[in-house]
């Protein structure tokens, strides 16, 4: 007679070890997708000051230029699904509803949350506008120096010091730990010990991630919560308890999800990481105002000429041959790969 050993042997069953979102507390939802599968977001650009010119005939403010702005679109790409089947075998209705629910949790603990998190990650670190390349890994003596260097550049940028939550790779928080700069756990509540959170370091609440969760090669990152929209569109989980074909439940689920970087705050994700991470500036050169860019291994480009930032502009183009600049334009454009993040270059008309 056929067992459904789900059930039968459930007392024994060994569960895994298995972990919380730790993404989810420095998501941000400051934009409903609500019944869209794309928003566009449109950010006003600022003009210069000019020194008044109190004898002027006219202009006294200075020149009149449009305002422009920069559009973002965000299209969510993640639809993903699964479905398993339990055999009811000789086991009675509560047994198997039981097994059912355990196995469903079990999905969501195992896979969907971590495959979420490495997700956003390698889209948080793609779209980081503050990078550090370092020339060697950190030490026990630099860990902390590396990380206010970073961290810095986002204070210079006029990211808020509150709200930032340091995600380190688990091989350098080791380093990080055995620092007299780290405060350990004994100084943090139960809540922020639920959501991971485990010491702070220069301001930034400290959150360890399994090394292969983050990009290859990154070491260390640091989010503003405000940084980013990461919408979960659908998360839809059934268990149904009699489908023609299946003796027993079937188990299924759908969910739709994204993340991206908002552009005006790009500076609110910074990334350090060796070079394989962190792309060098494109090597630009131009000849009667034509920019070409050097071919990189593995790397494509993204070029604007509006004076948008290509990270984040609907404007961006890919680059594929010689760009022509007129008369005030400069051509600003980032390396792309998956997983990695590319420091920007420009050339101006000359």
């Amino acid at each position: 007679m056929p067992q459904n050993y789900a059930t039968k042997y459930s007392d024994r069953i060994a569960e895994r070890f298995k972990k919380k979102s730790i993404t989810t507390a420095a998501s941000g939802n400051e934009y409903s997708f609500v019944g869209a599968k794309t928003v566009k977001i449109s950010s006003v650009d600022t003009v210069a000051l000019n020194d008044f010119n109190r004898t002027g005939a006219s202009n006294r403010f200075g020149s009149v230029s449009n305002l422009g702005d920069t559009v973002q679109e965000m299209t969510c790409s993640q639809d993903k699904g699964f479905t398993f089947a339990i055999d009811a075998g000789d086991n009675s209705d509560k047994s198997i509803d039981m097994a059912a629910g355990k196995a469903l949790s079990r999905e969501i603990d195992e896979v969907i949350v971590p495959t979420m998190d490495k997700y956003r990650f390698k889209k948080w670190v793609m779209g980081a506008n503050v990078q550090t390349s370092m020339g060697s890994a950190p030490t026990k003596s630099t860990i902390v120096g590396d990380i206010i260097d970073l961290n810095a550049k986002m204070t210079d940028a006029l990211v808020p010091m509150e709200g930032r939550t340091l995600y380190i790779s688990t091989a350098y928080y080791k380093l990080l730990k055995q620092d007299s700069g780290f405060l350990g756990v004994d100084t943090l509540g139960k809540d922020a010990l639920s959501r991971g959170v485990v010491g702070e370091v220069d301001g930034c609440a400290v959150v360890p991630v399994p090394t292969n969760w983050l990009p290859s090669n990154v070491y260390f990152m640091i989010k503003y919560k405000g940084a980013s929209v990461d919408p979960v569109k659908l998360q839809n989980y059934d268990v149904l308890p009699k489908v023609q074909g299946f003796d027993g439940p079937v188990v299924q689920g759908r969910l739709y999800y994204d993340a991206f970087v908002i552009g005006t705050k790009g500076d609110g994700i910074a990334v350090s990481g060796s070079s394989d991470a962190i792309l060098a500036a494109p090597a630009m050169s131009i000849t009667s105002h034509a920019v070409s860019i050097t071919a990189a291994s593995g790397v494509s480009f993204l070029y604007t000429t509006d004076g948008t930032n290509p990270r984040y502009s609907d404007t961006a183009a890919a680059y594929s041959t010689a760009v022509t600049l007129t008369t005030g334009q400069t051509m600003r454009a980032i390396g792309t790969k998956d997983g990695c993040v590319g420091i920007e270059g420009t050339q101006a008309y000359a």
